[in-house]
């Protein structure tokens, strides 16, 4: 499996548009709007995202917060495929690039969100080596969702 990451492009809204909504719904990522411009347009020096593609491909995406919450830390805000592609190893590879990506940029540490009542999710981040905090550890309170933490090898 050839599992890449690259930057998302307006010529990926409409692509987030026909299955993104009920997947960020569902994980509670926040979109104020049609998904692909809302998401698009929300991308900045800070906030990064990329298309995961697999054998040439769009199978997912990867949003995450570059210095969020601190200068060497970074908080991945979605890894999401479509339904058709889930569970096929590509949002997992997608997240280890992203962490690659973060620590190239200064990471060190990097929180992940799983909704409170979702435990595939939360599994998802286990099986990458996150481990669940305790409410004081929160970088941010966000309702229904609670937060992981991997610190990278240095």
């Amino acid at each position: 499996m050839n599992v890449r990451l690259r930057p998302l492009i307006a010529e990926d809204a409409s692509w987030l548009d026909a299955w993104l909504a009920p997947v960020a719904a569902g994980v509670r990522f926040p979109l104020d709007g049609p998904p692909g411009s809302t998401l698009l347009g929300s991308l900045g020096r800070t906030r990064v995202g990329y298309a995961i593609g697999r054998d040439g491909e769009r199978v997912g995406i990867a949003v995450a917060r570059r210095g969020a919450p601190s200068r060497t830390a970074a908080t991945i805000e979605l890894i999401a495929t479509p339904p058709e592609h889930a569970r096929a190893g590509s949002g997992m590879t997608g997240a280890r690039l992203l962490e690659d990506e973060l620590r190239a940029h200064g990471a060190r540490t990097i929180f992940a969100p799983a909704p409170e009542v979702h435990g595939i999710a939360v599994y998802f981040w286990i099986r990458l080596g996150y481990r669940p905090l305790q409410r004081p550890e929160w970088p941010c309170a966000v309702p229904g969702v609670a937060w992981m933490r991997r610190d990278l090898p240095r």
